[in-house]
């Protein structure tokens, strides 16, 4: 209690101490704002005093030589106080003289223009014998008006020229004569300090070629923006086509890439929320801007169709995918959205996010490994979910090709199981995420997704339910993606390591894969297989090279890439279906289905079990021999894959898995 008692005195002790510091300071700060305003009031004064001196004198050789002295020594107290009531009506000395603009021009232009209209009245009525004439008036009133504009425009004039006249600064290239670049050239060619020197302006509006603008000249179109930017010794382009559409910034960073100069760009409209630009704007291309067509997006009404009022399982509810499946379905109102993963930091994520989005207790999270058979069964048993999507996987191929025991423990078996425990709890409607490595697979990965495919197929065509599966590439920017490894690499300063320069893969973004997804789960009506309509690949060197530029760095100048060569299980290209697959079109754009049963699904269940029951048992020979079983094909085209390739660079195949690999052959020759 003393204590407290203490330390209140000390605090009533220092307060007046305090806030006569505070008073001083506020003094201090007052003082030297009012002496700047001070000085450039007495600035205004003197400038008055000298125009109206000057303009009197110009016109004293035709009244004689007493005549100038005698009219001023008897009105500029006048016209002095007559330019004060003009200055304190628009408050100029106030208007900052590094920052001088259209505003204060104007109030220079009217109080200038009023005071003198003023003084001419009051020079007329009281200052009649004087017979000043009207043109001092005008002289008058044109110089001060440019002293008044020299006082306040000066600093800017000076850090214009400054601007103007300087040679340090990065070259750049500015895309876009719009409002955006407009505003972007302003700032960069007016700001001395600016890291960047705008060199040169490229737009499609030809009638635009060869004007200038803040003294940088327009050059030309978009279509010829690679030799442009070399002939305007460009060091980076900035891209200032808010509006853009996606073909059109795919084809000028398509230009961009073959000019072999860093790329920037400003954001969509969507991102520019309060329309204001600056160079603190400019970001850095997605890789989506570069997929090789127009993004499809998700009609809303499709969602609600599917997942509204329904309760709904999302298996790898924490993965790239999951994730924005579960952003998608809660925003369609369902009324329970299950959160199942087996990752718990993942898990509580989502969680948190999905359950901001959903009323109290809609939100449900399930913390479980679909590998789990027991524990699948008991869950659905008792949610009774009426729509299931299933994205849990494993989707590391280099992993899997080191533990693949684990591709059929989780991949195999854990769909086996979801679809066991959907069709035990009755449940209506499941869809089953695969990839384009489950196309005449080569790795684990891809063969563990080929036979959960397959799974989920028969189970289809033998109990008439809608199960199907969906099939895409990469998911650009997903947790493991080659993006997000390149950008890491980058981000350590490279080198970026490339597998093969043929090597090809198609992308698609989160939201088409969902999209996909979701659609499918519209379309389905048992046993289908639905795939997007990727348009090409992309070469993943070219990639590489791209988001190289994208960050700035010119390759192999500023970021060196290297070749690794394929590693096992891996393909120079994939392929969205098998030959003898028939995609034929849906009612949905852009998404393919793929009716035919697949010869391979044929009691596929009974060597699902079996391999079960081998890696129950720890067999992990019997278990590859019983996968060449089933696909034949598969250990064949490993062996040329880490075969053709003929790359010091290539990994060799792990002795215990070559071993067993060479043997499978024979197998399938019995």
């Amino acid at each position: 209690m003393n204590s407290w008692i203490g330390e209140s005195l000390r605090e009533t002790d220092f307060s007046p101490a305090v806030a006569l510091r505070d008073t001083a300071a506020a003094a201090v700060n007052w003082a030297m704002g009012a002496r700047r305003f001070l000085l450039v009031l007495l600035s205004e004064i003197l400038f008055a005093a000298v125009s109206y001196a000057c303009a009197v004198t110009a016109l004293s050789d035709t009244r004689g030589r007493g005549w100038a002295m005698h009219v001023l020594s008897s009105t500029i107290i006048v016209l002095l106080l007559c330019r004060f009531v003009g200055l304190a009506s628009v408050r100029l000395y106030r208007r900052s003289l590094l920052y001088a603009s259209i505003p204060d021009l104007l109030s220079i232009a009217k109080a200038v223009s009023l005071t003198s209209v003023l003084f001419w009245a009051l020079a007329a009525w009281h200052f009649r014998p004087l017979r000043i004439p009207e043109a001092a008036f005008l002289l008058d009133w044109a110089f001060l008006q440019i002293l008044w504009a020299a006082l306040h425009f000066g600093v800017r004039i000076l850090k214009t020229q400054q601007a103007t006249a300087r040679r340090d600064g990065k070259r750049v290239l500015i895309v876009g004569a719009g409002d955006a670049g407009m505003m972007l050239l302003k700032e960069m060619a007016l700001d001395p300090a600016s890291p960047c020197r705008p060199v040169a302006i490229v737009d499609d509006d030809c009638a635009k070629w060869g004007r200038r603008y803040f003294s940088v000249p327009v050059i030309g179109g978009t279509s010829e923006l690679a030799r442009l930017a070399a002939e305007a010794n460009a060091e980076e382009i900035l891209i200032c086509i808010p509006s853009a559409t996606r073909a059109q910034m795919r084809s000028i960073l398509d230009a961009c890439r073959l000019s072999g100069v860093p790329v920037r760009t400003l954001p969509t409209l969507a991102e520019v929320v309060d329309g204001r630009v600056s160079h603190r704007d400019l970001r850095r291309p997605r890789v989506e801007d570069l997929l090789q067509r127009d993004e499809i997006r998700m009609d809303p009404e499709v969602i609600r169709h599917v997942v509204a009022g329904k309760t709904v399982l999302v298996t790898g509810a924490g993965g790239s995918i999951g994730s924005e499946l579960c952003r998608q379905i809660a925003a369609a109102s369902p009324s329970k959205l299950l959160l199942l993963d087996k990752s718990e930091n993942s898990l509580f994520y989502i969680h948190l996010e999905i359950s901001e989005m959903l009323p109290a207790r809609c939100a449900e999270p399930i913390l479980a490994d679909i590998a789990c058979r027991d524990r699948i069964r008991e869950i659905l048993h008792f949610a009774r979910p009426d729509v299931v999507f299933h994205a849990a996987a494993h989707k590391h191929v280099g992993l899997l090709e080191l533990h693949p025991q684990e591709a059929v423990r989780n991949n195999i078996l854990g769909t086996r199981n979801l679809v066991e425990a959907a069709l035990a709890a009755s449940v209506p409607l499941l869809v089953n995420i695969s990839t384009d490595k489950a196309v005449y697979p080569r790795s684990y990965m891809g063969l563990s997704k080929k036979i959960a495919e397959l799974c989920v197929q028969q189970t289809a065509r033998e109990h008439c339910v809608a199960y199907s599966n969906v099939r895409f590439g990469n998911v650009a920017g997903s947790t493991g993606s080659v993006l997000r490894l390149f950008w890491d690499q980058i981000q350590k300063g490279g080198p970026i390591r490339v597998t093969d320069p043929r090597a090809t893969r198609y992308f698609m973004s989160v939201p088409e894969a969902v999209h996909l997804i979701l659609r499918a789960a519209s379309l389905g009506k048992g046993g289908e297989t639905f795939v997007f309509d990727m348009g090409e690949p992309l070469n993943i060197y070219e990639l590489a090279k791209t988001m190289s530029l994208f960050a700035g760095l010119k390759p192999g100048r500023d970021l060196p890439i290297e070749f690794t060569g394929l590693r096992e299980g891996e393909k120079i290209a994939e392929d969205l279906w098998e030959d003898w697959e028939n995609p034929r079109p849906t009612p949905a754009p852009g998404i393919l289905v793929v009716s035919e049963p697949n010869p391979h699904c044929r009691n596929v269940s009974s060597h699902i079990s079996a391999l079960g029951d081998l890696l129950a048992c720890d067999d992990f020979s019997g278990l590859l021999n019983l996968l060449h079983q089933l696909m034949p094909e598969f250990s064949v085209s490993s062996i040329q894959n880490s075969t053709s390739v003929g790359s010091s660079n290539v990994q060799p195949l792990r002795p215990a898995a070559a071993q067993t690999r060479a043997a499978l052959p024979s197998l399938g020759a019995a």
